[in-house]
């Protein structure tokens, strides 16, 4: 039950974040690994596995990691909240609160995995898997 809920207020929220910033675009969406993308609202970061990945496939535990640091020199306390989650929808990690600065690892596994940042702040992220 409580999984369930979690995948749907994780639904309603990527939603939302879509319909309430008032434009007709959609969330952008990022390659991983990606580097100094700028972020001022939401974005979207996907990692699609190769075939030969696929193939491969085992119960191996990986690290996403991602770093936050500011766009702006004179904003130094900025922030960002991040959630981890499967292509799936069966997993979904966070939220984390981050601040500008710090580098967040979260272990995942195998399969296709996603990253969503949300900031009201001029941010730059990497989103990189290891």
């Amino acid at each position: 039950m409580y999984k369930m809920r979690t995948v749907i207020i994780f639904t309603l929220a990527f939603l939302s974040v879509g319909l309430s910033s008032g434009k007709s675009q959609s969330i952008p969406t990022y390659p991983i690994p990606s580097f100094n993308v700028a972020v001022n609202g939401d974005a979207n970061f996907r990692n699609k596995l190769t075939r030969y990945d696929t193939c491969q496939s085992t119960d191996e535990k990986r690290d996403a990691k991602i770093h936050l640091k500011s766009a702006s020199i004179a904003n130094t306390h900025c922030s960002a909240t991040v959630w981890v989650y499967s292509l799936d929808l069966t997993t979904i990690l966070g939220p984390y609160q981050m601040s500008c600065g710090e580098t967040l690892t979260v272990v995942i596994d195998d399969r296709e995995w996603g990253v969503l940042v949300e900031s009201e702040d001029d941010v730059i992220v990497d989103v990189w898997i290891e």
